[in-house]
């Protein structure tokens, strides 16, 4: 008979995703590229991120090559395919870690934290999960982006909130949305909650026991 198997005692969420970086070159070598780097990037990226996603137009090759690029103008925009390429992937992995929330492109902001003695947005990466519907404060996430070769990938790990996600269902249902009627998702999400406290009172329990 196998061992009984101990729940995670922790409310996180693991998300991962890779992202081939010739195919984004390629769509950024199409008409399809401004459509493509607004559907994305948030506004906000796009304004801090303007230098580098600009691109002169003699880099666009046309050709649908994938080789990596050797000249000057198509190395800039082979970077700029990576750089798009690492936060497509970190979108995906962010989305991926919360799972609980309908999240698109734009209510994930990847950005830098500021270190102590340096300035702001110089740290290492953080994706910041807009609040729902623009009510509370923001959420913050782990992120790790790495490049290798032709390919971008990313990892998000993530905290669910439990009593924060009650508070939005209740806040939701007090203001008496059409989703907040019984068998919607109000009532699926304080099921989700509960499960989640009972399985963070299980653990706490376990590991009081195993430490006694």
């Amino acid at each position: 008979m196998a061992a009984r198997l101990r729940p995670f005692p922790f409310p996180i969420n693991v998300g991962t995703d890779i992202c081939q970086i010739s195919r984004i070159y390629n769509i950024l070598s199409s008409p399809r590229r401004i459509r493509f780097v607004n559907r994305v990037l948030a506004p906000e990226e796009v304004v801090r991120h303007d230098s580098r996603l600009k691109w002169p137009a003699a880099s666009l090759k046309g050709d649908g090559d994938s080789e990596r690029p050797r000249s000057d103008g198509q190395t800039d925009l082979w970077h700029t395919a990576a750089f798009v390429a690492g936060r497509f992937a970190a979108k995906e992995a962010a989305i991926k870690a919360h799972s609980h929330r309908r999240l698109t492109f734009h209510d994930v902001v990847i950005e830098r934290r500021a270190e102590v003695g340096q300035r702001l947005g110089s740290g290492p990466p953080v994706a910041r999960i807009k609040a729902a519907g623009g009510h509370g404060d923001d959420d913050s996430a782990l992120v790790s982006i790495s490049h290798d070769g032709d390919y971008a990938t990313a990892v998000c790990v993530a905290h669910l909130d439990c009593a924060g996600e009650f508070a939005r269902c209740r806040s939701r249902t007090r203001r008496k949305l059409p989703w907040g009627k019984k068998g919607g998702t109000y009532t699926r999400g304080i099921g989700m909650v509960a499960r989640l406290r009972r399985r963070q009172e299980s653990a706490d329990v376990e590991r009081r026991v195993d430490e006694g």
